[in-house]
């Protein structure tokens, strides 16, 4: 019984490294009401990625859900219209080297005398009017996407790209299909631009502080939420008052017209000490959090760095030598309360007055001190096999 006990104790002690030490800190909580939230998106938020000129549509170069960035390839046009305008400008080109060729020998044989002014302002007309319609013809082509300088020769090769950071929600044209200029291809939303309309009563909107926060929960996850205002109209279906949060998310991609639980923190707001919530837990019938002990977290983090648990097997093996070989028996228990005599955490019994997001406030703790925020159920697995068998460390 007593090896399987060490065993038991020493598989415990594998999981020492997910215990994490935070410290308690100081937080607003107000009051608290829970409502129903739908994730929604502004129609400044979404875009249409269109074919700025007619053609075929060759192929897509995303799919839905994924994510793109500024200037990533969206889609491949075959364009008639591309492969006119960069023969233009490829003859437009040429066009500019001739008349400025003439423009050069009508200055000369102005200054011999040999021309007239009228000969040479017609020439400086001539080149001019080709360079501006050559230099149009560039802007045209640069703002698609084509690198006038480049050319060498015409081009029907359109390569559409994103014009900002987001996500493909759609794929609006099927491949192969003829385009005609300002089709919308691709539909895209921006990976920062969510945001969450909560619904509530009508009188409680109308008496709602300007200075409220939000949580929005979902699967599991957490959103900090900013609140914007309150909409001027109540939805239909329901009759509640919508307000509007924005979604502090990260890159984190949300689904639009999902519903999700929203945590609304409201004022009077009080100061009170924190602890994560992942840090409470009942214990014998309480409220509790564990805290390190004072030295004796950092001696069992390192006595289990080094293998401590060989000890146990050597003062089993000196036990069962004791009972043949005449060693007093208590010798080695002796030895093992003074290593016990420290345990690495200490059980604190807290009570709750109140909780936002992530964090509960307590009472019972002081700002600044060091508690077990995660690897709760490791500590108090291990505080109860101490309590057992009296083989804590």
């Amino acid at each position: 019984m007593k090896r399987l006990f060490i065993t038991l104790f020493a598989a415990l002690s594998l999981h020492a490294s997910d215990v994490v030490i935070e410290k308690a800190e100081l937080k607003s909580f107000g009051k608290q009401i829970h409502v129903n939230a739908k994730i929604v998106q502004l129609s400044n938020q979404r875009q249409q990625i269109v074919s700025r000129l007619g053609g075929h549509l060759e192929r897509y170069f995303v799919e839905p859900g994924k994510k793109v960035k500024d200037g990533d390839k969206i889609a491949e046009v075959k364009s008639l219209e591309l492969s006119r305008m960069s023969a233009d400008y490829i003859a437009l080109g040429k066009k500019l080297e001739a008349a400025k060729a003439r423009l050069a020998s009508t200055e000369s044989l102005y200054e011999k005398g040999l021309a007239s002014k009228q000969d040479l302002n017609r020439e400086q007309i001539a080149f001019a009017s080709i360079e501006a319609d050559r230099n149009a013809l560039a802007s045209q082509l640069a703002s698609l996407g084509v690198t006038p300088s480049s050319l060498k020769k015409p081009t029907d090769t359109l390569i559409i790209r994103a014009h900002s950071d987001g996500l493909v929600s759609r794929l609006l044209v099927p491949l192969h299909t003829n385009l005609s200029a300002e089709t919308p291809i691709v539909s895209l939303v921006r990976s920062s631009g969510y945001y969450a309309i909560a619904y509530i009563g009508v009188a409680e909107a109308l008496n709602m502080p300007k200075k409220v926060e939000g949580e929005l929960h979902i699967d599991g996850k957490s959103f900090r939420c900013r609140y914007l205002y309150l909409l001027p109209k109540v939805d239909e279906e329901t009759q509640r008052a919508q307000m509007l949060f924005w979604i502090e998310s990260d890159s984190r991609p949300l689904l639009l017209n999902a519903f999700a639980e929203m945590e609304i923190n409201m004022p009077p707001f009080k100061k009170h000490v924190a602890v994560k919530r992942t840090a409470l837990t009942m214990f014998e019938g309480e409220w509790v959090v564990f805290v390190p002990s004072e030295g004796g977290h950092e001696e069992y983090a390192e006595h289990d760095e080094h293998g401590g648990h060989d000890e146990h097997d050597e003062h089993d093996e000196h036990d069962e030598h004791g009972e043949h070989g005449g060693h007093d028996e208590n010798s080695g228990h002796d030895e093992h309360a003074e290593h016990t005599e420290k345990k690495p955490y200490e059980v604190r019994v807290v009570e709750p007055v109140g909780r936002f997001g992530g964090y509960i406030a307590v009472k019972g703790v002081e700002p600044g001190e060091e508690y077990v925020a995660d690897g709760v159920y490791f500590v108090k697995s291990l505080i109860l096999k101490s309590e057992l068998g009296g083989h804590g460390h």
